[in-house]
């Protein structure tokens, strides 16, 4: 499916996080059929330079494979990427990981790995976005969250905490710089089926618990999340600020039995 085009970044760099998943390659191709140019972040080399050919390469499209784990590295990241482009304009917080294990089971470490890819490094590129963007005079950061961040699931205990922290981190960078130019908005999906979850959906229980508890009836693909983010990148959404957008069919509007 290719993405529709609802808004236009043309002239405006924007960098993505895991933009080699199935998420972040839909959010990449949505920004790039907007205009926009970018810098794809991501642990993998090989993968970055297949996501980049896969969006027609060129000038317009820069990798940087790093570790976002590691403070210093993710620190430099936005003065790479001026250097690189001259700008950056937009800032999606994409990369996730997730530890399904029992509370009791789940290790201080589990927890940290957790927490230090899904908010950590949220917070560091964010604040290390900030100056370059309150000089431009105007930035905008998405961050992707997650309906667990909002209602809990077992055997998520860091995952749920971090994404949680991650829709607070976006509440009071707006309440900080929503009057110097900046917005800073969340995206928080539903189920979403991507190569990384596909094997979910080969079990009945995941089924029948989507089709119960989203209205819709279904789950979501890729690029129904990335419309989201793009309609968060662009002027459309210029008075849209600190708040959570859920994209989840419906999950969250109320108890499904």
């Amino acid at each position: 499916m290719e993405p529709t085009m609802t808004a236009t970044l043309t002239d405006h760099v924007a960098l993505v996080t895991g933009a080699c998943g199935g998420i972040g390659r839909a959010i990449t191709a949505t920004l790039r059929s907007a205009g926009a140019r970018l810098a794809l972040v991501d642990l993998d080399e090989d993968a970055l330079e297949s996501a980049a050919a896969d969006l027609g390469g060129g000038s317009d499209v820069a990798t940087f494979a790093l570790d976002l784990t590691d403070d210093d590295q993710t620190e430099a990241l936005p003065g790479r990427v001026r250097d690189r482009f001259g700008r950056l304009d937009v800032l999606v917080n994409n990369a996730g990981t997730r530890q399904v294990k029992p509370l009791l089971e789940l290790s201080p470490a589990d927890w940290r790995a957790t927490l230090d890819i899904d908010l950590t490094a949220p917070f560091v590129l964010s604040r290390a976005a900030l100056p370059g963007m309150l000089e431009q005079g105007r930035g905008k950061i998405v961050n992707i969250a997650s309906m667990a961040g909002h209602v809990a699931f077992a055997d998520r205990a860091a995952y749920c905490t971090a994404k949680a922290g991650l829709m607070m981190l976006t509440r009071t960078i707006t309440f900080e710089f929503g009057g110097r130019g900046i917005w800073c908005n969340a995206v928080a999906p539903g189920v979403v089926e991507t190569p990384m979850t596909s094997e979910y959906f080969r079990s009945e229980a995941m089924v029948s618990s989507v089709r119960r508890n989203a209205p819709m009836g279904r789950w979501a693909q890729p690029d129904e999340i990335a419309e989201p983010v793009l309609f968060l990148s662009g002027a459309d959404s210029d008075y849209v600020n600190g708040t959570t957008l859920f994209v989840d069919g419906g999950w969250t509007a109320g108890k499904g039995y």
